[in-house]
């Protein structure tokens, strides 16, 4: 399953949530601004045995660098739908 996360970490709880319901084999999208969590030490942490991915236009946006996670473009996020086919927003 495709997770997606849009909002910071820092003001909802929905990464969290999303981690603790996560299953082997899951992967997570983050986007808008989720994107802050690869650049911060404790969500680096807890996102470190994940597969993820982030939108690198929204990092371009707020001139941030992940320190884990695949940068991908909007091609990148279509195609991740395609293979999931419905992801699941939080």
């Amino acid at each position: 399953m495709l997770h997606v996360v849009s909002q910071s970490p820092f003001s909802h709880t929905m990464l969290q949530r999303c981690l603790d319901l996560m299953q082997a084999g899951d992967q997570l999208l983050l986007m808008q601004d989720a994107v802050i969590a690869t650049t911060t030490n404790h969500w680096v942490q807890q996102l470190q045995d994940k597969e993820i991915y982030v939108l690198q236009e929204d990092l371009m946006a707020r001139g941030l660098t992940p320190k884990i996670g695949i940068p991908i473009d909007m091609t990148g996020y279509v195609a991740l739908v395609i293979k999931h086919n419905s992801p699941l927003c939080w």
